[in-house]
Parts: structure tokens; sequence; C-alpha cells
């Protein structure tokens, strides 16, 4: 079961180009986990990203040069944007499963190159329950994996990935580039 979309070409060629080089000039932050604190592979699990919205608030200059994707997107209300980057490892690494928030959300994914990273999306029909940690925790009704149908949406220059960010997904990082970007949008 595909529950997501993907749209090639999503925008003007011209206006990628131009955030293109605007990411260029971005300043990047490390994050030593993907999913959660005590990831699987947690010594490899990181990644870098460039804070563009978040808490009602702009926190970069990219995000006025993301308005013509925020109305393209027809996003009404913004919850955070992000941009996220991934390092080549010289092996994929398949971070764990995480949603970005626990509530019904659109999520916008705009990957910025071409490379064999990719985002794995759950099967439909998955339970999020909290264990003893408070970490989430997802599986079937019958305990089986979330993860069975290896529904995969592949890293490409100017494809957009729309999904229920509430949906538990996975990242990936590339082994044929030196690293994997994309910009993340959730809103309503």
């Amino acid at each position: 079961m595909k529950d997501f979309n993907v749209y090639d070409d999503f925008v003007a060629e011209d206006y990628f180009g131009h955030i293109e080089s605007q990411i260029d000039k971005c300043w990047w932050s490390l994050q030593e986990q993907v999913a959660y604190k005590g990831d699987v592979n947690s010594d490899k699990s990181f990644y870098f990203v460039h804070p563009i919205f978040d808490a009602n608030v702009p926190k970069s200059e990219m995000h006025n040069e993301l308005h013509p994707l925020y109305t393209l997107l027809d996003v009404k209300a913004l919850i955070r944007t992000r941009a996220i980057m991934y390092m080549n490892q010289g092996e994929q690494i398949i971070h764990s499963p995480h949603v970005d928030m626990t509530y019904s959300h659109k999520a916008a994914l705009l990957y910025l190159n071409d490379n064999n990273g990719f985002t794995l999306m759950s099967d439909g029909g998955v339970e999020i329950k909290c264990d003893q940690t408070d970490r989430l925790v997802f599986n079937r009704p019958d305990g089986s994996s979330c993860f069975k149908e290896q529904n995969k949406c592949m890293s490409k220059r100017n494809r957009l990935m729309l999904h229920d960010g509430s949906r538990p997904h996975c990242s990936s990082t590339p082994t044929d580039a030196k690293k994997r970007i994309l910009i993340a949008v959730n809103y309503f």
C-alpha cells in the first residue's frame, strides 16, 4: 500500500537553481542522532540540519526564499521547515523509524540532489505505542514489522515526496554521492 505521492520536476528549473544557490550559503548544525537518542547504529546515526522555520519563527533568511515553494504546496499554516544533509559514510545506513510529529499533518520532502539515498515509508495500518522508556514503537496490529512493503522514495533532484508526517518513516545515507540534501516542510 503506497500512501505517499511523488512529483518529479516539482518546481520550475530557474527557481530550483535559485534554491540550490541559497542552500550553498547555509550554515549547518550537527545533530548527533537521527530518530532518537540511543538509535540503532548510534555512532553512525547523525546528520546536519539548517533550521529554516520553527516554533512560529523564521530561523533563517532561507525562509523568505521558500515562499514560492510554500505557495506551490498550498501551505495554510507552517509547522517547521529544515534543510537536511546526510553524509556518505562509505556504507548505506538506514536510520530507525520515526515520525515528524505525532499528529496528522502534511510533510513535503524536496530532494536537492541525485543519489541512492531514500526515504522508506511504513506500510499502512501501523500502530504507534510508547515503550517503557517513552520511545515510540511502530508495529502492525499482529505485531509484525511495519516496513514489509519497502515503500521507498529515491532521492532525485527536484523530486517532491508528499506524505503524512505522523506516519513512521526512515531516512538513509547515500553511497554514490558525497551528500544527500533535502528540504523538509511540515505544515497544514
